[in-house]
């Protein structure tokens, strides 16, 4: 297949506009419903890259493929998980600032972590050796095939959150999130409800974080930047936090736009990319969370809708 037509920097600019989204569902999952505040996405997304970059690169596998590179990528959710477990049930009581604190603490560490570990990261000079599990000619035939099973995950991530909110355990979910003290008055588990959706959703983008590596072929700490945190809830704050397709609509706009708008078909000089875009990239997505929260906190799609919800609720 010839596919010189496909530019590197738009199938690029796709792959980064998909893995986000699949971001800002698990955040409206975590935000939108259970009003979590997490302001650590990034580190839980590369926790789960490091943890599968380190295992599938470091450990002397003695199975053949594809086994090691599906254990690995398993391992790097499972880790990204059992954190998400673990800094759930210490800032499951805290108001909504020490969570915000908590999470971003938590991806500092992360950073902290990938950055002075170098035996096993690499460092600041990063961590190689990440490579598809799969070799079907040239590069790019490689990265579209990769793009498409990144689409497949993130396809099943958007069904699990549509399932979500119309299952009873959505509806817990959404009662936890709106008035956790009578939620549990009612005898509801609002605390396990809480901490099982922060662990499930923080391995979903540990997921994501492990696919991001084997597209980038090297992590470094740099990748592993609050950028990355403020694209998924710009994404989802834009579209509307309590709409499933708030997150679809809002990243598109925001990171589609500006990842493949912006960076593939407008006339800029190529010395750009490597810190003006980037940062002006930052620049624009602060303001437009800023404006959002001050013009339209709702977003665009707005709240959910009660009156549905509501007659679900009580079998109308």
């Amino acid at each position: 297949m010839n596919l010189d037509w496909l530019d590197a920097f738009l199938l690029q600019g796709i792959f980064q506009v998909v893995m986000v989204l699949g971001l800002a569902l698990l955040l409206h999952l975590q935000m939108g419903l259970a009003r979590i505040a997490n302001f650590g996405v990034v580190g839980f997304w590369g926790l789960g890259a490091y943890a599968f970059a380190v295992l599938f690169v470091k450990v002397d596998w003695s199975i053949g493929e594809p086994w090691p590179f599906l254990i690995s990528m398993a391992f790097g959710a499972a880790v990204a998980g059992v954190a998400g477990l673990l800094v759930g049930w210490l800032i499951a009581d805290l108001e909504t600032e020490g969570v915000l604190v908590g999470t971003l603490g938590f991806a500092t560490s992360v950073w902290i972590l990938a950055v002075t570990e170098q035996e096993l990261t690499g460092g600041a000079l990063g961590m190689g050796g990440l490579r598809f599990p799969f070799d079907i000619g040239k590069t790019k035939a490689n990265e579209l095939l990769w793009f498409g099973i990144l689409f497949a995950v993130v396809a099943l991530i958007f069904y699990y959150v549509f399932r979500v909110h119309r299952s009873p355990y959505g509806r817990l979910v959404i009662a936890v999130g709106d008035n956790e003290p009578l939620a549990g008055s009612l005898g509801k588990p609002a605390f396990r409800t809480k901490l099982w959706l922060f662990a499930v959703g923080s391995a979903g983008m540990g997921l994501l974080g492990a696919i991001h590596g084997v597209m980038a072929h090297l992590l470094i700490p740099e990748s592993i930047g609050i950028n990355v945190t403020l694209a998924a809830m710009v994404g989802l704050v834009l579209g509307g936090m309590a709409r499933v397709w708030g997150a679809v609509i809002g990243v598109i706009l925001a990171v589609g736009i500006f990842d493949v708008v912006v960076q593939s078909y407008l006339p800029l000089p190529r010395s750009w990319y490597t810190q003006a875009i980037p940062v002006l990239r930052e620049m624009i997505f602060g303001a437009t969370l800023i404006a959002v929260l001050i013009i339209k906190p709702q977003g665009i799609l707005g709240d959910m809708r009660r009156d549905k919800l509501t007659r679900r609720m009580h079998g109308g």
